[in-house]
């Protein structure tokens, strides 16, 4: 692909996500250093991060911390940075990866983490792209009728992610959108999957709709 322009579509910072090691500037500077145009910023909205929080407004407020910091920091050195989530439901250990979301609508849709993929997917599924992380890193096989697509490749070191059977997932079901992510959480991640555009990724919107086009291809080694 010509006019590569390198994006890791599933990043953690430490102001948000407390599994993360990396501050928003952190991770801004180091994907800037090793030549990647952009990345979304996914923290965890889940109960386990938020139930310390008082009320849902106070919880988006933690939850997007991290994503402002890193956007600040991004404009600053000429970096893309996106918002996503990471949500996990209450009804599973399954995590998935939502894309056309802004924090409008965060604030006005409280504790989706209570509904349920398929309950999720039946009210937001028209507007979201939902893509589920690291489908074979737990038990389980994917309810891929209640989600767009998949994480194909996950980079983070420390977890047994089976690419493999999600490549061979992908191949039965060619229909599937595919992402391709590093999972970064510490130094040693920043870099190790993405995906690659010929333009810039400017917000959650554009991705939703550059993965819907099929404007990528993935490193799924």
């Amino acid at each position: 692909m010509t006019n590569v322009y390198k994006f890791d579509p599933h990043t953690h910072t430490a102001e948000s996500s407390g599994c993360s090691n990396l501050t928003a500037n952190q991770l801004v500077e180091s994907y800037h250093a090793a030549g990647f145009g952009g990345i979304a910023i996914t923290d965890h909205l889940a109960d386990y991060n938020m139930h310390m929080h008082s009320n849902w407004d106070t919880c988006i407020d933690y939850l997007i911390r991290g994503y402002n910091a890193a956007k600040a920091r991004g404009d600053e050195l000429g970096l893309d940075v996106i918002l996503g989530v990471e949500i996990r439901f209450d009804e599973t250990f399954c995590d998935y990866l939502l894309y056309g979301v802004s924090e409008d609508f965060l604030r006005k849709n409280p504790y989706l983490y209570r509904l349920g993929l398929r309950e999720l997917y039946k009210r937001h599924g028209g507007e979201l792209l939902i893509i589920q992380a690291h489908p074979y890193r737990g038990t389980g096989s994917p309810d891929i009728g209640f989600m767009h697509g998949v994480e194909v490749y996950n980079g983070n070191p420390r977890h047994k992610n089976r690419n493999n059977k999600t490549r061979s997932l992908c191949e039965k079901h060619p229909k599937l959108y595919q992402t391709s992510a590093s999972d970064t959480h510490e130094t040693e991640d920043i870099g190790t999957g993405w995906m690659e555009f010929t333009r810039p990724v400017v917000d959650s919107f554009q991705f939703k709709e550059m993965v819907e086009r099929g404007e990528y291809v993935t490193n799924n080694y």
